[in-house]
């Protein structure tokens, strides 16, 4: 594609992500439902003005207002710009990432819608999450009908024919694991992994390292990403997850009891794996083949 098709779909998915911050900044834990208080004029959260549509370009208006508010001079939060950007991101960098890679896709574009929608719902999870502690059930329900529209689709094109891997993002590296690459089983194995998996950890912790929500958000993405790619999914969010940690105690920002939501590290490991999951495992392998040459 071409570099306005790009610079358009930056534009139209930083308009995307202004939407999801007003999403993730109006919803209340208490009412549910995430589109409950979407209606009504953006204002300003300190002073209560509405805002001017010129106020309200992504990305543009907050660096031109230096992050403030023009008419009480109050600073703005951080997250407009970062998920504007990160919105926008995901409209350029999913085509970027499946078109050339995955050339005997029988459709890209749906392989690329799916991808955004879900990518987009765990970026606004990760917002609400960080922010609450909670993982609305109606995000891990929208990425499980996802999933079950993505292989009832592949089902019917033809798509287990045509990738021997089944669509895995570790690529032939999918064949070295049980059930690894074998379409359609390999997304209902991922599905009971990623509740099993996480959900033995939450009865042995007792619900003190992860929520439950985060339990249903393994099971939803195992369905969509399917067996292994989730499991390196879940491996990465605990070792991201750790590093943080362990950062944020060295800077005494956090202590070891302190709660850190585990939500945005599984999004992050399932981007790693969508963006990286070939190359993390070949490095892994030629580590290890460096390491014992035996």
């Amino acid at each position: 594609m071409s570099f306005w098709v790009y610079f358009l779909l930056l534009a139209f998915g930083s308009a995307f992500g202004s939407f999801l911050n007003v999403v993730s900044l109006r919803f209340n834990p208490d009412e549910g439902g995430l589109l409950k208080d979407i209606y009504g004029r953006s204002h300003c959260p300190h002073c209560g003005r509405t805002l001017r549509w010129y106020e309200l370009i992504p990305l543009v208006s907050f660096f031109i207002q230096l992050g403030k508010c023009r008419s009480c001079s109050a600073k703005l939060t951080l997250q407009y710009p970062i998920v504007e950007l990160l919105s926008g991101a995901i409209f350029v960098l999913v085509p970027y990432n499946l078109l050339p890679a995955h050339p005997l896709l029988p459709a890209p574009y749906f392989f690329i819608f799916t991808w955004i929608l879900v990518l987009l719902a765990l970026l606004l999870m990760s917002i609400i999450d960080f922010h609450h502690r909670i993982i609305p059930d109606s995000i891990n329900v929208f990425i499980a009908v996802i999933g079950l529209i993505f292989i009832v689709y592949k089902y019917f094109s033809g798509f287990q024919v045509k990738e021997i891997s089944g669509g895995s993002f570790l690529g032939s590296y999918s064949l070295l694991f049980p059930f690894g690459g074998q379409f359609p089983l390999h997304h209902l194995i991922g599905l009971v992994f990623g509740f099993l998996f996480l959900g033995t950890l939450f009865v042995i912790s007792g619900g003190r390292g992860m929520g439950f929500g985060d339990v249903k958000l393994a099971a939803a993405l195992g369905l969509f990403m399917g067996w292994p790619d989730v499991g390196l999914a879940l491996l990465l969010a605990f070792i991201t997850g750790a590093i943080l940690s362990l950062v944020l105690i060295f800077l005494r920002r956090k202590t070891i009891k302190d709660y850190v939501p585990f939500g945005p590290f599984i999004a992050l490991g399932a981007t790693l794996v969508f963006f990286f999951g070939h190359q993390i495992l070949y490095l892994y392998f030629q580590f290890f083949d460096t390491l014992l040459p035996f």
